[in-house]
């Protein structure tokens, strides 16, 4: 088994495919093929499935995926530390972020990344929670940014994001600041997919029984269906538009807060660009306030006075 055969693998399972990962390390298909079967014949196991459609981790596969990578973070920590590397120039970096965070928060902590680091590549990806945390567990990204929940990963929290309730301009709470979950608990209620178990746990700890008509994973659907008087809502500040009509929005009461942060497999073997990431997400959300979204909390400041 050589560190080649194991470096080969992973280009495969992050690719999802030999040709392209033989195109992208300058390799034919036919070589890459080799060095998999020749590593799977060493380890005497099946480390991925083959079909029309490209392959596929095994359970195994899943499993040894993992140690995998380690290995390989370890063999560039060697190779940093022997050429006394004191600084990043180059290097590529695999976020990856549920959707709802991507328009807020990431063009600013990816700008502020770049400027620091320009030679680092960083690659977007794009899913629901459980996708992003399945790819963290099988390292096709190095760093999710998630909210925080029980998990074996390792989580390091960024900042708050609010719950704020959501209902039609003309409901009869329009003008409140603030509502309570019993205010609203027999009016039609629209779940959001994303928010589903930090919803679930409010409602259980406020002992509230919400009258779920729609679960709906897409942020514009959901308020949509609230300007048109569907039912109401509940969101977390980070997922709301800038600009909002035909609805008003109003803190939950007894105010709700979800930790948003990066979520890793292990800080025991992480590269110096991943290390750079989290240093730099960690100082560009310090001071990170209000500020990102002046048009929405106008609408509340206004009706708290």
């Amino acid at each position: 088994m050589t560190l080649f055969q194991l470096e080969v693998f992973l280009k495969v399972v992050e690719t999802g495919s030999f040709t392209k990962a033989g195109e992208q390390i300058g390799l034919s298909q036919s070589a890459v093929s080799q060095a998999v079967a020749a590593l799977e014949s060493e380890l005497n196991i099946k480390l991925l499935n083959r079909n029309r459609n490209g392959v596929s981790l095994t359970k195994i596969g899943e499993r040894i995926t993992g140690l995998i990578r380690d290995l390989i973070m370890i063999k560039t920590k060697i190779i940093n530390e022997a050429t006394g590397i004191t600084e990043i120039e180059t290097g590529t970096i695999r976020v990856g972020s549920i959707s709802s965070m991507s328009a807020k928060l990431l063009p600013g902590m990816i700008s502020s990344f770049k400027k620091r680091f320009p030679g680092v590549e960083v690659i977007l990806y794009e899913g629901n929670y459980e996708e992003v945390r399945n790819w963290i567990k099988l390292s096709v990204v190095d760093v999710g940014i998630v909210t925080e929940e029980k998990y074996e990963l390792e989580f390091i929290p960024l900042l708050q994001d609010k719950m704020v309730v959501f209902v039609p301009e003309n409901h009869r709470l329009s003008n409140q600041s603030s509502i309570h979950l019993k205010e609203i608990a027999n009016e039609p209620f629209i779940m959001p997919k994303e928010c589903h178990s930090i919803l679930h746990t409010i409602f259980k700890e406020q002992g509230v029984s919400p009258a779920i008509q729609f679960e709906v994973r897409d942020i514009a659907t959901i308020i949509a269906m609230v300007q048109e008087g569907v039912g109401n809502t509940i969101l977390p500040e980070m997922a709301i538009p800038a600009t909002l009509t035909k609805v008003n929005a109003a803190y939950l009461s007894p105010q709700v807060y979800q930790n948003l942060g990066l979520e890793i497999r292990s800080t025991d073997y992480i590269s110096p660009v991943i290390t750079a990431f989290i240093h730099e997400t960690q100082e560009y959300t310090k001071n990170l306030s209000l500020q990102l979204f002046n048009s929405y909390h106008s609408v509340v400041v206004k009706k708290g006075k």
